[in-house]
């Protein structure tokens, strides 16, 4: 593979699957077509997004009229928005970090799609290009389509399907949170409690053309939860960003505050979103249908053990935020253990088996919403592929609770953003496949955040990304 440049604003992709090839600019044809059937239907402006390496979602509006013109030529953005942190500020110690240079932000027509029709918004993922053309090789997104690229040359395919938690609040006041819907854990009096807010997420879900399979109340106090039907892995990411807005819209409407921090309060559970993922190679799949341990076939195995491996290194992705690692401890159901079990809630990895019309798949459960969909994925479909390719030993599936086995048979995951980071550095996977620029300018991020927390006590720390990503300056 290509080795990405270690200027930060190179162009190197790590792999030879390059943004041009997996993004061809749009004909002037399809682009009017596609504005004239958009203005048809009653939308007549568009948000672009991108996901910064913090994890927050950035945006420019362009009338939809002008769509054509944005789809081939993008609008400007400043590379520095990936040197911004958790709350928005700019870390002068991040390479990133710099008053110059210029890119073009070029919306992803094929992905274009009703936000809020109500209001005439229409939404579109973007993808960052040099201001030649040339694709830029820090752009997230860019790299989540280079290792689906990646993946479909090697014959194989994924499935996967985000779960996203979420946290009400009534307008927060000075020094606390107050659940704005009341209701016992996963409660049917939740339910009706919430039934007009719930109702109103439902339909917002539908008029934005995002396809769910369950929506409920969690857990936590004022907590619900959203199950996103599974879709090729760049269509699965993009739907994770368009349902938070979605989500985030509808409780601004109700006045109420949406939070999906991994810790809102120390008292509280804490607020995930789990990737499922499921693999086929050649169209049969891999995670059932064998003689392993659940159904698990040869090579589903080693895909498992390839993860297990790479556990500790996808941590700072998976987990951005320096309170990520404050929910993952023992018994509060957040999986902080580098384990797989067969529906074991407490195990890193667990294995779903086919049933109920679903195929078998692997949910990572210790993801939470402060990661960067597209790295997260770009990451687990690279190391997916590192680990078919290569033989490792599975360990037997764990059953119970792993904070009750031996260290030894169940390990740890980092503790602290700190840890992670030094984990995902020494990578070689991850370094081949993101290319040197995009791994040391996503551990700059992370190394901010880390200076950040360092000068917060516990609850300082809690409470400065309590609203994610609501958190202002």
């Amino acid at each position: 593979m290509a080795a990405a440049t270690t200027m930060a604003g190179g162009r190197g992709t790590g792999n030879d699957f390059g943004v041009s090839a997996c993004f061809p600019v749009p004909d002037l044809t399809t682009a009017t077509a596609l504005t004239a059937d958009f203005l048809d239907r009653g939308l007549r402006r568009v948000a672009v997004t991108f996901v910064n390496h913090a994890g927050a979602v950035l945006v420019k509006g362009v009338p939809l009229a002008r769509l054509p013109l944005v789809a081939r030529h993008g609008v400007g953005y400043s590379p520095v928005a990936d040197a911004f942190g958790a709350t928005g500020l700019i870390d002068p110690q991040q390479s990133l970090a710099r008053p110059d240079g210029d890119l073009r932000l070029k919306p992803d027509l094929r992905a274009l799609r009703p936000l809020d029709p109500g209001t005439g918004w229409a939404w579109a993922p973007g993808l960052r290009f040099e201001r030649d053309g040339e694709g830029y090789a820090l752009d997230q997104r860019g790299f989540c389509a280079r290792q689906q690229a990646a993946l479909a040359a090697a014959g194989l395919s994924a499935q996967l399907g985000f779960e996203i938690e979420w946290m009400l609040g009534l307008p927060e006041p000075a020094g606390g949170w107050i659940p704005a819907v009341a209701g016992g854990p996963y409660g049917a009096d939740r339910l009706v409690e919430g039934l007009d807010y719930l109702t109103a997420v439902a339909e917002a879900l539908d008029a934005a053309e995002l396809p769910w399979l369950q929506l409920h109340p969690e857990y936590g106090a004022g907590q619900f939860e959203l199950s996103l039907a599974a879709a090729e892995p760049l269509e699965a990411a993009d739907r994770l960003v368009a349902a938070r807005l979605v989500i985030q819209r509808v409780s601004r409407r109700f006045g109420w505050t949406c939070s999906f921090a991994p810790v809102v309060t120390a008292e509280l559970v804490g607020n995930g979103g789990h990737l499922h993922l499921s693999v086929a190679e050649h169209g049969v799949p891999l995670l059932g249908g064998g003689p392993g341990p659940a159904g698990l076939t040869a090579r589903g195995e080693a895909l498992l053990a390839g993860l297990l491996e790479q556990l500790p290194a996808l941590m700072p992705l998976a987990c951005a935020l320096a309170v990520s690692y404050r929910r993952l401890a023992p018994g509060r159901w957040a999986a902080p253990f580098r384990v797989w079990g067969v529906e074991n809630r407490e195990a890193a990895l667990r294995l779903v088996p086919a049933g109920g019309g679903e195929p078998a798949h692997l949910e990572l459960k210790v993801a939470d919403l402060s990661a960067n969909p597209y790295l997260l994925v770009g990451a687990v479909l690279a190391v997916v592929r590192e680990g078919l390719g290569c033989h490792r030993d599975l360990p037997p599936p764990l059953s119970g609770d792993p904070a009750a086995a031996p260290p030894a048979e169940a390990p740890r995951l980092p503790r602290t953003l700190g840890e992670a980071v030094r984990a995902f550095e020494a990578s070689p996977v991850l370094r081949e496949a993101m290319g040197e620029a995009l791994q040391r300018t996503v551990a700059e991020a992370r190394q901010a955040e880390v200076r950040r927390s360092d000068a917060l006590a516990d609850e300082a720390l809690i409470t400065s990304t309590r609203s994610w990503p609501l958190t202002g300056l």
